[in-house]
């Protein structure tokens, strides 16, 4: 299996767009980031376990297609 990187991107809980901030800020916990589009104030502690949530479910569909072509591959 080759490695592979995922990108994720931190959406907006309201309206689903991708967040975007100044580049050099950072967030911390209780941290409130406003969406640019619907202008709706997002927690940063859910929007980022969310992130999580994606980000764990991509892999976890990479790995197990990854791990179906091993087995065709193994028992032809």
């Amino acid at each position: 299996m080759e490695d592979k990187s995922f990108e994720i991107s931190l959406k907006c809980l309201f309206c689903d767009s991708p967040l975007k901030a100044d580049s050099e800020k950072e967030f911390d916990s209780g941290d409130m980031i406003e969406c640019l589009e619907c202008h709706e104030l997002n927690d940063y502690d859910s929007v980022k376990e969310i992130a999580i949530e994606d980000g764990t479910e991509q892999a976890t569909e990479y790995a197990t297609k990854e791990l179906e072509k091993s087995f065709q591959k193994l028992f032809k």
